[in-house]
């Protein structure tokens, strides 16, 4: 090729009159590297996602059943506060608010993790490298044997990264807010359905 504008013709011409040949230049090498670390990124944010999700719904249901753990527990408390007079949906907000300051609690531990965990991946996170060959001018012509071509490498290096965005902050305290209203209500209700008779049991 006399010059890149010509690189896409002598292609077309080369795959033409030659069968079953594959030309490939280097838009292609540097369109299938792309193509792999797109591909390469693509997965790796399907299988955080998907993480993300059973981790989320395991650390809902340890929630649960933590909280009525807790309320099973706490069966002679609750039972007597009925006996006394508390009606059931007392004892089911008070429960359900119990288990909210937890989930609230835990979402700023797991904010201070995460955000402990951005930062090492920052800090020593791994570099994704890969090259590219191309043919850099042709010496055919310009006082070198013809048909020889000198080969260069691009090296393209990608530092592994993690970002944080405010809207993450609000939906790590929208989940906190929405496992404990979830574990409490679970709990809440257990709770409303105790026997006062069986705490009297237990306190005598």
């Amino acid at each position: 090729a006399t010059d890149s504008s010509s690189i896409s013709t002598l292609k077309t011409a080369i795959e033409t009159d030659v069968a079953d040949a594959t030309v490939a230049t280097q838009d292609d090498l540097a369109s299938s590297v792309s193509g792999s670390l797109g591909t390469a990124s693509s997965l790796a944010r399907d299988m955080a996602g998907w993480l993300s999700a059973i981790v989320l719904l395991a650390a809902f249901l340890t929630a649960i059943l933590f909280t009525t753990s807790g309320v099973n527990r706490r069966t002679r408390e609750l039972g007597t506060l009925k006996a006394i007079g508390w009606r059931s949906n007392r004892i089911v907000r008070q429960v359900v608010g119990e288990s909210v300051i937890n989930g609230l609690i835990g979402g700023a531990l797991g904010i201070g993790l995460g955000l402990g965990g951005v930062w090492l991946v920052n800090s020593f996170g791994p570099t994704l490298s890969a090259s590219v060959a191309q043919a850099a001018n042709g010496l055919g012509g310009r006082g070198g044997p013809p048909g020889m071509q000198q080969q260069a490498e691009n090296a393209l290096n990608i530092q592994l990264t993690a970002s944080v965005e405010p809207y993450m902050f609000a939906l790590a305290i929208a989940f906190a807010i929405v496992g404990g209203l979830l574990a409490g209500a679970v709990g809440g209700l257990r709770a409303a359905r105790l026997s006062p008779a069986e705490a009297l049991r237990s306190v005598a």
